[in-house]
């Protein structure tokens, strides 16, 4: 019969035994960890992104420049807002960041299909981005000048080309497109239809107007999801009595509208629109003046706090989505055409407060 080990020994080997366990475990654990962080997951993340005052430089370049204007020193400041979005197509979001997001009372956690079409690729989701903001930048400038008593001609722009689609290298983003096949038309709806309806296999001509000059194009069309396509985005726009050009790369979106316009607004007239104050805000724009509601509007009220806005102007279909959600420190306006906003705006200037002007209330939370 053996006798039993020393004590000693024994310790070691149960000590060895459990550092391997523990080892394994560690390793285990890192499997799942870095795997957990590869796979991507069907959701879309929202958080605070970066603002920007349209009155002021980006990367030493005005914002909003207005030809045959000086531009006066701002000495306040008009913020558009933007939400970071992890998730979008070409840019899934990891498990390990959407299980940290559900602890991360700033961040929205969204099923990614209803966020983006099943059909949409990466560069499909930039060429949508950057029209709306196009689309958003063209009704801003149409609304400032009829707030000066200036007309706007409705025309119908390029804002997009696919690298891979049929017109590429043949049509360019900014072309005004006159007609397509004969029809001839300053709506969208009405030249798409023209496109739609050139068999594939066939040719869509395309008068475009580029650099002052008209030229006759014609594009190849192929057949894509039971559509005949060109591969280009047309979005609603105008020919302006005045140049505007708003230098903003990186951001798109629709929803800077109604701080453009303001913008726009503020640079053409005299004196300081904000009178020193740091006013953040977000809304679509359409030409007559109405601001629609956008998404992610919580993460904007974040942004808008973290880079220093004092007031916050809210579409009015937003409020529900404000009320309990406004950061300590800043005072929400409800707005709902662009003439309620100059007023908050010019109010604010005035008395440096929100007194008498309509906020977002309890009674339209959800």
């Amino acid at each position: 019969m053996s006798s039993p080990a020393p004590v000693s020994q024994q310790s070691r080997r149960i000590s060895a035994r459990r550092s391997l366990i523990g080892s394994i475990a560690l390793i285990a654990l890192c499997v799942l960890t870095l795997i957990a962080t590869l796979t991507p997951s069907p959701y879309v993340i929202e958080s605070a992104g970066p603002t920007v005052d349209v009155l002021g430089e980006v990367d030493g370049t005005q914002v909003i420049e207005v030809k045959g204007s000086e531009p006066e020193k701002p000495d306040g400041q008009l913020r558009m807002t933007t939400v970071a979005v992890l998730g979008a197509p070409g840019q899934p979001a990891p498990t390990t960041a959407v299980f940290a997001a559900w602890f991360d009372p700033t961040k929205s956690i969204l099923p990614r299909e209803a966020v983006y079409p099943d059909t949409q690729d990466e560069e499909g989701n930039k060429l949508m981005t950057s029209a709306q903001m196009s689309s958003s930048q063209q009704e801003a400038i149409a609304v400032a000048l009829a707030a000066q008593g200036m007309e706007s001609t409705p025309v119908v722009r390029i804002s997009g080309v696919r690298s891979d689609g049929p017109a590429a290298q043949l049509l360019k983003p900014g072309d005004r497109v006159v007609s397509v096949n004969g029809t001839e038309s300053d709506e969208v709806p009405a030249l798409q239809k023209a496109t739609a309806d050139t068999p594939a296999g066939g040719t869509a001509d395309f008068v475009v107007e580029r650099d002052g000059k008209r030229t006759t194009v014609s594009v190849p069309v192929e057949q894509k999801d039971g559509r005949s396509v060109v591969g280009i985005v047309l979005t609603p726009g105008f020919d302006f009595p005045v140049d505007v050009r708003i230098a903003l790369d990186g951001i798109g979106g629709p929803s800077a509208g109604l701080i453009f316009a303001l913008g726009i607004y503020d640079e053409m007239t005299p004196g300081s629109l904000t009178g020193g104050k740091r006013i953040a805000g977000t809304g679509t724009i359409d030409q007559s003046g109405a601001v629609g509601p956008i998404g992610g509007i919580r993460q904007k009220l974040v942004g808008a706090k973290e880079d220093g806005a004092e007031f916050f102007l809210a579409p009015a279909d937003n409020c529900a989505e404000v009320v309990g959600h406004v950061p300590d420190g800043l005072s929400v306006v409800r707005v709902s055409t662009f003439e309620d906003a100059k007023h908050a705006v010019e109010t604010i200037a005035d008395s440096g407060s929100t007194a008498g002007l309509p906020t977002c209330t309890a009674s339209e939370r959800t």
